[in-house]
């Protein structure tokens, strides 16, 4: 017997389109505020009349604060917003996409975000996801491994301290450096992790491109030694997914190399493997800290990207022989779902049971 919000949706469908605004506009404040309501029409593609009257109401409810500066939420907002989320992934089939995508890729766990708006929220709110998934879901004690690059990056600038403390917990970056912008690299973003979940840390003095004779000598340096002990307990993973292209400049990789992997049809990358559109890998370049084949013995690995660019890497790197979670958005999983159909039946289950290494 359909429930009462799918008998609100086929009734009334103008009330739910209505509900779906206003927490939209409550969730863009809460990333940007104050925020203004001309601002917030454009990211919300509303009118601006539209966006007075909805502003004017949730204030009346003691939900958000109009000031001169822009509106801003109030905590019983705040809270709404964590309520509303459920009934957002319902009525704008983020539930359905997530059975697609978990049977299709054969994962334990798929989580994709609602969205509306521009790239940059549907970001922030990728990155506040993970971080609340993040707080629910890790124990008292273990090893969780983190690596770098802006979505990961996200995840730590939006995590809020929590008030439980997990001095049991040591968090630690699952690579080198790539010799980027500090707050990319996986020694910041596992500090911020660390400090939001009430863990201890530990970093990694070594470039993610350390030769294997000067690995050897460094190995022998305790600061260096310990964290890869650590690594070698990872008990969780979690790690993004990068397009070809802009993991092979980040990691300012020689001409002639990104043209081979070009040249390769990749299309995704992570720990330093890079992907075709099959699932193949068709480069490997050097990587210091946790390797692919290091994921089977991995209890949890939880893969995160999102937006429409990172559809085809998501689909090319994600194997369930090696990830157990993806969380991405709504966009992202959109452009995945119309390739998986246009490609065949969604039944057509993507379960590989190993990775397909080219002849290379």
């Amino acid at each position: 017997m359909p429930d009462l919000w799918e008998l609100q949706q086929k009734i009334v469908p103008d009330l739910t389109e209505k509900l779906l605004r206003r927490y939209h506009i409550l969730r863009t404040i809460y990333h940007f505020q104050p925020m203004g309501r001309r601002l917030l029409a454009k990211r919300l593609d509303c009118s601006e009349r539209e966006i007075r009257g909805d502003l004017e109401f949730l204030g009346s409810q003691g939900l958000v604060q109009n000031t001169s500066a822009g509106a801003r939420l109030t905590p019983e907002g705040e809270a709404l917003l964590q309520s509303l989320e459920k009934m957002a992934r319902t009525a704008e089939g983020t539930r359905d996409q997530e059975t697609i995508l978990k049977r299709y890729f054969g994962l334990k766990e798929v989580i994709i975000v609602p969205g509306r708006g521009d790239s940059i929220l549907q970001k922030e709110e990728l990155a506040r996801r993970v971080g609340n998934y993040l707080h629910a879901s890790m124990g008292e004690e273990g090893v969780l491994a983190v690596t770098g690059g802006t979505t990961l990056a996200a995840v730590a600038a939006a995590m809020k301290k929590g008030r439980r403390q997990r001095p049991n917990l040591t968090v630690v970056p699952g690579r080198g450096g790539l010799g980027e912008k500090m707050e990319l690299e996986a020694n910041t973003i596992a500090a911020e992790i660390a400090r939001a979940l009430g863990a201890q840390y530990r970093l990694l003095y070594l470039p993610d491109s350390s030769n294997p004779r000067t690995l050897a000598a460094l190995k022998k340096e305790p600061a260096v030694s310990e964290v890869l002990d650590l690594l070698g307990k990872t008990e969780t993973l979690l790690h993004g997914i990068g397009g070809s292209m802009e993991m092979a400049r980040r990691r300012r990789l020689p001409s002639e190399e990104i043209e081979v992997i070009s040249k390769r049809g990749a299309v995704g990358e992570a720990f330093g493997y890079y992907f075709n559109s099959r699932g193949e890998v068709v480069y490997v370049t050097p990587s210091v800290g946790i390797k692919l084949e290091d994921l089977e013995s991995i209890d949890r690995v939880i893969a995160v990207a999102g937006g429409i660019e990172k559809a085809e890497a998501i689909v090319s790197s994600v194997n369930p022989r090696f990830q157990d979670v993806l969380i991405t958005d709504s966009a992202a999983a959109t452009a995945i779902i119309k390739k998986i159909k246009e490609e065949g039946s969604i039944d057509d289950s993507k379960n590989r049971n190993q990775w397909i290494w080219s002849d290379w």
